[in-house]
Order: structure tokens, then C-alpha cells, then sequence
């Protein structure tokens, strides 16, 4: 007696056909590549914002440091010699008011007193690994900040040790800024009158 075969096709009756393993391997390959692009775009993105951030806020506490400190000098009547290390300088006042600034490794401190007692306080921040220190030109009468400021090309160069440097450029920027001690007080209470003129009534 002869036995018939019962095979039924899948595809006969519109079932999807199996997916091999090597399929299902590539397939999550190809998702595992996408997304480290991803998450490596993503990092880098954020750190660049982050880094952005950080250098607004810098530039902007720079610029209050900068005004307020040309103002102070101006205004003092006189500036004694910094300390010998170059991190603190006390500027005189009339009143007996004083300002006394103070540099701790990367953020300066400016503390106003009057009558010796503390009456403000305000702290400014320099880069990571800043240097500064104070200085006071005696023969022009001025006073100043000297201030060195890691190079944004130094990270690019510290990563490949071996290399030397082909610009050439030091490892540091530096700036200064210097302003002339006092002001004229005769200048002071000068005012410009603008002349009066006979105006006559119209009828």
C-alpha cells in the first residue's frame, strides 16, 4: 500500500518565511554601529556646549575684573607696593576706604573696607591653570595685573607628546592690564555751563 507525503508550503498560505541567526547577527551589528555614532555625536555636542558655556561665563567675570579694577586704580590715592609674591595689592582710597584684591589660584578676590571694616565682597575666576600676579610701576605712576592664560592650541599639542610644536608658539598667552594711579581732582568738579541767551518774548 503506497503512503502519500502531507507537505504543506508556507508560503502557499502567505506565512513569512523564518529569519536566519546570521540575519539577526548583521541586523544588530549595524543597530550597535548607529547608535555609538550616536551617543559619540551626542557627547561630543554637549561638550562643546558645556565648553562654550564655561568660556561666556569666564569672558564675562574677566570684563567686570577688568572694569572694576582700572576704576579702583584711577580713583586711588595711593597704591603701596604689592606683596612679594605678586598675589595681593591694596589700593588707598580717600575716606579711609581701601580696596584690597587677592589672587588663590585661579579666582581673585576684591574686598572693600571702610573704616576697617569689610564692606563688600566680590570674587572673579580665571581659566585652569592661570597665572597672575600684581605689579606697581613706580617711575609712571601706574599699576597693573599680569596674567598668563593656558593656550587652547596646548590641549590639541598634549596629546601627541612625541610631537614638538611646528608653530612655535608658547604653551601660555599673555595680557596685562595697567592703569594710571589717581585722577586729577582739579578736572573733578569741573562743569561746563553752555552760555545763557536773551530770548525775547514774541507777541
Amino acid at each position: 500500500m503506497q503512503q502519500r507525503g502531507f507537505n504543506i508550503s508556507i508560503r502557499q498560505y502567505g506565512c513569512p518565511p523564518g529569519v536566519s541567526l546570521v540575519e539577526v547577527v548583521v541586523a544588530m551589528g549595524i543597530a550597535s554601529i548607529l547608535m555609538g555614532i550616536s551617543m559619540t555625536t551626542m557627547h561630543t555636542v554637549l561638550r562643546a556646549e558645556r565648553e562654550t558655556s564655561k568660556a561666556a561665563w569666564l569672558g564675562s567675570s574677566f570684563q567686570r575684573f577688568s572694569r572694576l579694577f582700572r576704576a579702583d586704580i584711577h580713583a586711588a590715592a595711593d597704591v603701596p607696593h604689592p606683596a612679594e609674591d605678586g598675589k595681593e595689592l591694596t589700593l588707598l582710597k580717600p575716606g579711609n576706604q581701601n580696596v584690597t584684591y587677592r589672587i588663590e589660584q585661579h579666582r581673585i578676590f576684591r574686598v572693600v573696607t571702610s573704616q576697617g571694616e569689610e564692606t563688600h565682597r566680590d570674587v572673579f575666576y580665571l581659566p585652569d591653570g592661570s597665572h597672575a600676579r600684581f605689579f606697581k610701576q613706580q617711575r609712571l605712576n601706574r599699576a597693573g595685573i599680569s596674567i598668563e592664560e593656558p593656550d587652547p592650541l596646548r590641549r590639541i599639542f598634549s596629546k601627541n607628546k612625541g610631537k614638538s610644536n611646528p608653530s612655535g608658539r608658547r604653551a601660555v598667552q599673555a595680557l596685562s592690564i595697567i592703569s594710571t594711579i589717581g585722577h586729577d581732582y582739579r578736572l573733578a568738579d569741573l562743569k561746563l555751563k553752555q552760555p545763557e541767551k536773551e530770548t525775547k518774548k514774541t507777541e
